[in-house]
């Protein structure tokens, strides 16, 4: 039952990268907004709800944050120890494309977690299972719209970029029936949401937010705002389901 209510996501995700798609001309606008919309997600959604799982399963949170500065590390070294911004083969052909299919795979890979997050969820509870897919589908018209950004920013072509997008809708549908059939202990989930955290704020802040500033517009600064702006009230709606 959990990988059928995933397939709102499926169609969430779907619907952010084809308004990607059919919206290209404001590209530069939507990659504002999405520096923002990562970026809040990962410190109003993410970060509180690793502080809470350390609190209730007994970790330090100071490991955990050491796993967030490991996820923000390891693809800042990713991406310097490969030809993504290597100076040596910075001129070759394939080093943008390799930029928006770090970031693509990246977030299909959470795409892929909440569809676990979804699964665990209706394990525990019916009432759990639709707040946690609520969020998802919440998140997921977002993750949609970033991974088409990613791959076009990058200059991969149409049909790479609808290839990323088709495994991006397809993650958490796959993550809900993996967690039909594998125990997921909750330390474990807390250490894997840390380091996203980091992977998270270093693609909006890093391979996003730049862009920004290369074009100082008025209308781009105010773009991320609202990307900040709506990742709050996502997360306060959310958040007043789960407690109605």
């Amino acid at each position: 039952m959990s990988a059928v209510y995933a397939l709102s996501a499926f169609i969430m995700t779907l619907a952010g990268g084809a308004f990607a798609l059919r919206y290209r001309r404001y590209l530069l606008y939507i990659m504002a907004f999405s520096s923002g919309l990562l970026i809040g997600v990962a410190f109003l959604d993410l970060m509180p709800e690793i502080v809470e799982m350390a609190h209730h399963e007994s970790i330090d949170i100071r490991n955990l944050m050491m796993i967030v500065i490991c996820g923000f590390a390891g693809i800042f070294l990713l991406e310097k120890g490969t030809i993504i911004h290597g100076e040596k083969q910075h001129d070759e052909p394939g080093h943008d494309h390799n930029v928006g299919l770090v970031g693509a795979l990246g977030l299909s890979f959470h795409s892929f977690l909440d569809g676990l997050a979804i699964g665990v969820g209706f394990k525990a509870s019916p009432q759990i299972g639709l707040v946690v897919l609520l969020a998802v589908v919440a998140h997921d018209f977002a993750d949609g719209l970033n991974t088409v950004t990613f791959m076009l920013a990058s200059k991969n072509n149409l049909a790479r970029t609808v290839t990323l997008l088709a495994i991006d809708a397809l993650a958490p549908v796959a993550g809900a029936l993996c967690a039909n059939v594998i125990d997921i202990a909750p330390r474990m989930v807390a250490y894997q949401l840390a380091f996203f955290a980091g992977f998270l704020l270093y693609l909006g802040a890093s391979d996003l937010l730049p862009h920004v500033h290369e074009q100082p517009r008025a209308a781009l600064i105010a773009s991320t705002l609202l990307g900040l702006w709506v990742a709050w009230g996502l997360v306060w709606a959310v958040g007043r389901v789960g407690h109605a």
